[in-house]
C-alpha cells in the first residue's frame, strides 16, 4: 500500500488531524523563504504532539543544510531529513538521520537516472517533484503519451521513490496508478486560504490508501 507524507505542517491543529486520519509522514519545513516556515521551538513543540501517534515518521525539510543545521535536527528526534539542494558531505555518509534527496523533472521526459539521482548509501529516498519545490504543480507525469523511467530503477536500487507536487484529492489515485509510488507527499493539495485543511487531510489519506 502506498504510504502518505503530509507537509508543512505548522499548527496544533495539523499535527490532531494526521494523528486523527492515519498519515505515514509528517513533514516540518525549515526554509526562510517558504510561508510554511516554522522556527525549532515550534518544531520541538509539533514534535511532541505527533509523537502521541508512534506510526507516524516525521520530516525535516531543509534546503542545503549546513552540518550544524542536520546536527539540530537530529537532536530534535526527527526520524528524516529530505534535503533540497546541496547535501553536507558528512551527512551522505555518517549513518546519522534517514535522508531524502530531493530532485526536480523539468520538461518532457527525465534526465538520465544516473545524473538525475545521486548514488550514496544513505540516501534512503528520493523526493521527485516538478521544476520548482513547492509551485503546486506536478512534472507532467498525467500526459499519456511521457513515459518515466525512474521508478523501475529505484525499486532496483531498493530507494523509496516519494511522489511530489501538485497533488490533491483528485488526481493522486491517477498518480499512484501511473507511476507506483512508494510514498506520495502533499502540501498545497490539502489546504484551504493557505491553511491544512482537516477534511482535505482525510479524504486525500483516503483516496491515497484505497486504490
Amino acid at each position: 500500500m502506498t504510504k502518505v507524507k503530509i507537509c508543512g505542517l505548522s499548527r496544533p491543529e495539523d499535527i490532531e488531524a494526521v494523528n486523527t486520519y492515519g498519515a505515514d509522514y509528517a513533514g516540518f519545513v525549515f526554509f526562510e523563504k517558504s510561508k510554511r516556515n516554522i522556527s525549532y521551538e515550534k518544531a520541538e513543540m509539533l514534535l511532541k504532539e505527533l509523537k502521541k501517534n508512534p506510526n507516524i515518521q516525521s520530516v525535516a525539510v531543509c534546503v542545503s543544510p549546513s552540518k550544524d543545521e542536520v546536527k539540530r535536527m537530529q537532536n530534535l528526534g526527527f526520524d528524516l531529513i529530505q534535503i533540497h539542494g546541496t547535501i553536507p558531505a558528512d551527512c551522505q555518509s555518517d549513518g546519522g538521520l534517514a535522508l531524502w534527496q530531493a530532485v526536480n523533472i523539468a520538461g518532457g521526459t527525465e534526465v538520465d537516472a544516473d545524473e538525475l539521482f545521486i548514488q550514496s548509501p544513505n540516501i534512503q529516498g528520493y523526493v521527485v517533484d516538478g521544476a520548482e519545490y513547492g509551485s503546486g504543480k506536478t512534472f507532467g507525469w498525467e500526459a499519456e503519451e511521457k513515459t518515466f523511467v525512474f521508478p523501475e530503477k529505484l525499486k532496483i536500487q531498493n530507494r523509496q521513490f516519494i511522489l511530489a507536487g501538485g497533488l490533491n484529492i483528485e488526481n493522486v489515485q491517477t498518480g499512484i496508478h501511473m507511476l507506483h509510488p512508494d510514498v506520495v507527499d502533499v502540501s498545497s493539495g490539502v489546504e484551504r486560504d493557505g491553511v491544512k485543511d482537516a477534511a482535505l487531510i482525510r479524504k486525500f489519506i483516503s483516496a491515497a490508501k484505497h486504490c
